[in-house]
């Protein structure tokens, strides 16, 4: 059931008047380093990111916290990665996470148009699963980890 349509402006008037107008305020942080993603397969998902996504891996080192288990970092634009972490020996952690409130929803990256069109032809010869929707390309990786590219849209370097 849906909320009625004056609950629903009334919420997004409360979340309208929680921005900051008058000031010029930045967050204290310097933005996305990596997000950290669990990973079932760390060789798939490199393959996956530099076949058909065309992002290199940049580093793969053994993970500081679980000897079993390898980080592997695939750059995403603009000095960010995602991070992959595999824990083989940890049977939970190969399921694919639920939809719901705290896990990611997609990640949004901008990428220009011609690119856009090359990794849409390396989706289709790959078989990969997306939709288009405004504009954008929605996809999974396989992992499960959703990911929006939004062509035409760019954004300064750091």
């Amino acid at each position: 059931m849906t909320a009625p349509a004056t609950d629903i402006e009334a919420k997004r008037a409360r979340l309208q008047a929680m921005i900051l107008t008058d000031v010029d305020v930045e967050a204290p942080t310097g933005g996305v380093d990596h997000i950290a993603v669990f990973a079932r397969d760390l060789e798939q998902t490199a393959r996956f990111y530099i076949e058909v996504m065309g992002m290199p891996v940049t580093r793969v080192t053994p993970n500081r916290d679980v000897a079993e288990s390898t980080h592997m970092n695939v750059a995403i634009g603009n000095g960010m990665t995602l991070a992959f972490f595999d824990f083989p020996d940890v049977p939970r952690l190969q399921r694919r996470a639920p939809e719901g409130v705290g896990n990611v929803m997609h990640i949004a990256m901008p990428i220009p148009r011609n690119s856009y069109e090359q990794v849409k032809t390396r989706l289709e010869a790959n078989r990969v699963k997306y939709q288009e929707v405004g504009h954008s390309l929605y996809l999974k990786d396989p992992n499960g980890l959703g990911i929006e590219l939004m062509p035409g849209v760019s954004r300064p370097s750091p």
